[in-house]
């Protein structure tokens, strides 16, 4: 059992070696690149329709929504079978989750 764990562990450290000098890292180059351009020039650049004299107020409308929730409720479960030539029914309780 020694043996074969040793074997396993020369193999896995011999296979990781062979993989490491299979894909060498290439080295990458951190920088700025000289010219910007696309999208950060224009959020820099100000707004075209807001000017800084105007002192404009924006309306702010509640948003009335009602939230859904969930609770836990009792419900009553009733289940009939076949017993003896007769019909039985038992019922029980049962822990369900419903929306309000």
């Amino acid at each position: 059992m020694d043996r074969r764990l040793f074997l396993t562990g020369m193999f896995g450290i011999a296979g990781a070696a062979a993989l490491a000098s299979v894909v060498r890292p290439i080295n990458a180059t951190a920088g700025v690149p000289g010219a910007r351009s696309g999208i950060l020039d224009e959020l820099d650049a100000p707004a075209a329709g807001v000017s800084e004299g105007e002192d404009t107020q924006a309306e702010v409308q509640p948003i009335q929504y009602r939230r859904r929730r969930r609770r836990r409720v009792w419900r009553r479960v009733c289940r009939r079978y076949w017993r003896y030539g007769r019909v039985r029914t038992r019922c029980y309780r049962r822990r369900v989750w419903v929306w309000y």
